[in-house]
C-alpha cells in the first residue's frame, strides 16, 4: 500500500477566530452604522454556535477599538470630531506613502480589480446608487491597500479602516462628495496605472483630506447620525449569516 500523505490536511481555525475574522470584515466594509448594537447571545444563535467563541471575538473586537460595551451587550462606537481629526491626521502621515509604494508594486490582478472599482463606480453615480458607489470606493481602496508590500504598514492602515468605513457612510450620501470623490478615484486610477508613485501619494493625501473637510461640516450641523444612517453596503449582515460559513475546528 502506498504511503498515505497528509501534508494537505488542515485544521480548521478556532470558532472564535473565524468569528472575529468574519465581524472584523464586516465592520470594515460598512455593515454596521454608529450605535448598531451585537448582542453576543443573537449572534451565537445566528451563527449556529455557542455564545462562548462569540463573546470571545466580541472581547478581542473591543480591545481594537472597534467595538465598545454598553447596555446590553455591544455597540459600534460613535468617535468625538477630536478623535477623528486624529485619526485623519495619522491617516494623513502614513497613507501617502503606502500608496506610494502600493504604486510600485501593482500586479495585474490588483489593475484590473482597480479598473473594475472605477467603472463601478461610475456607473453607480450615473445610476444614483449611494450604496453601489459606497460599495465600489471601498473596494478601490481594498485593491490597493493589498498591494503595499510592507505589511506592518498595510495592517497599521487597517486599524484605521473601520474610521474610515463611518466617514465614508456619513459623506458620500452628499451629491457633491461623491462627485469629487469619483473626481479623484479617477485620478489615482490613472496614476496607478501609470506608475506614477508620486501622483498616487498625492491623491491619497487629496482623498483624505476632502473626506476630512466634509466630515467636519457635517459635524459642525451636527447631522451625522441622519447622513450615515440611510445608506450601507450590499452586505448579508451578520445576523443572517449562513452557519456554513463557520468551520468546527
Amino acid at each position: 500500500m502506498s504511503k498515505l500523505v497528509f501534508d494537505t490536511v488542515r485544521r480548521a481555525p478556532p470558532l472564535a477566530d473565524q468569528i472575529y475574522a468574519t465581524l472584523r470584515g464586516q465592520l470594515r466594509s460598512g455593515a454596521f452604522n454608529v450605535g448598531d448594537r451585537l448582542v453576543d447571545s443573537s449572534l451565537a444563535k445566528a451563527m449556529a454556535v455557542s455564545r462562548t467563541p462569540v463573546r470571545e471575538a466580541l472581547a478581542r473586537l473591543v480591545a481594537d477599538g472597534l467595538l465598545e460595551t454598553g447596555e446590553g451587550g455591544f455597540q459600534i462606537p460613535n468617535p468625538s470630531l477630536a478623535a477623528m481629526d486624529e485619526i485623519f491626521d495619522v491617516r494623513s502621515l502614513i497613507e501617502p506613502v503606502a500608496a506610494e509604494r502600493a504604486t510600485l508594486a501593482l500586479d495585474e490582478d490588483a489593475r484590473a480589480a482597480l479598473t473594475a472599482a472605477l467603472v463601478d463606480a461610475r456607473a453607480a453615480e450615473d445610476e444614483g446608487d449611494e450604496a453601489r458607489f459606497l460599495a465600489a470606493n471601498y473596494a478601490f481602496r481594498a485593491a490597493w491597500i493589498a498591494c503595499v508590500p510592507n505589511a506592518r504598514l498595510r495592517e497599521t492602515i487597517l486599524r484605521f479602516d473601520d474610521q474610515a468605513g463611518l466617514v465614508r457612510r456619513a459623506t458620500l450620501v452628499l451629491p457633491k462628495a461623491r462627485s469629487d470623490a469619483l473626481a479623484l478615484l479617477q485620478a489615482w486610477a490613472q496614476a496607478f496605472h501609470d506608475g506614477n508613485a508620486a501622483a498616487s501619494g498625492a491623491c491619497a493625501l487629496s482623498f483624505i483630506q476632502a473626506a476630512a473637510r466634509y466630515y467636519r461640516d457635517l459635524a459642525a450641523r451636527k447631522v451625522l447620525a441622519s447622513a450615515s444612517s440611510p445608506v450601507r453596503p450590499q452586505k448579508a449582515p451578520v445576523a443572517r449569516m449562513s452557519s456554513a460559513k463557520l468551520s468546527a475546528s
